[in-house]
């Protein structure tokens, strides 16, 4: 026998906090085993407990994980807009690489305009991953944004350097996933 499995009966305990004006947010989990562990083969037999090293159950948090991973993304996405870069430069070059172009664009998420309602929904996913990869980046960030409505911001008013406009510094990281789950997902 190459391979068992050892299936340990236990439950789940998860602590959360208030991490933004809706969502909670899991900072700690713990897997608490009983005493029932059964013993299979590859195939679901039952087999008697094999001598094996002990492996603790630690358990990690997805942000923790997701965070882990962010400075190998960060130096994937800028290799790739550094050959975007050299390659798209307009002319014979970029028509004769138009097809590894077009395959670095998508992977780094370049999109073409939205052309149809069917085009936007299946965009959505996408760009919900990324507002919330960005809000787990911006932990800790602030950003310094108008005490006007929203809608006066997109008006151009803020522009107007007659009126007086105050500023209030927000969690970028709650600002970010309040986008994500309100304003983009609303559909879903």
């Amino acid at each position: 026998m190459n391979q068992f499995k050892k299936i340990t009966v236990g439950f789940v305990v998860q602590k959360y906090e208030q991490g933004g004006e809706r969502c909670f947010v899991c900072v700690e989990q713990e897997f608490v085993a009983g005493d029932q562990c059964d013993f299979e083969d590859t195939e679901g037999n039952p087999i008697e407990p094999p001598d094996h090293e002990y492996q603790p159950y630690t358990m990690t948090l997805l942000s923790e994980e997701r965070l882990r991973q962010l400075p190998m993304l960060h130096k994937v996405y800028d290799a790739i807009e550094e050959v975007l870069q050299s390659l798209d430069v307009g002319g014979e070059q970029s028509r004769q690489f138009s097809d590894e172009i077009k395959t670095l664009r998508d992977a780094i998420g370049c999109p073409s305009p939205v052309d149809s309602l069917i085009e936007q929904t299946q965009r959505r996913p996408a760009i919900l991953e990324k507002l919330r990869r960005l809000a787990l980046e911006a932990g800790g960030l602030t950003a310094s944004l108008p005490t006007l409505p929203v809608g006066r911001w997109l008006d151009g008013t803020v522009n107007d350097s007659a009126v007086d406009v105050e500023f209030r510094e927000y969690d970028l990281s709650a600002l970010l996933r309040f986008i994500a789950d309100v304003g983009v997902s609303h559909d879903d």
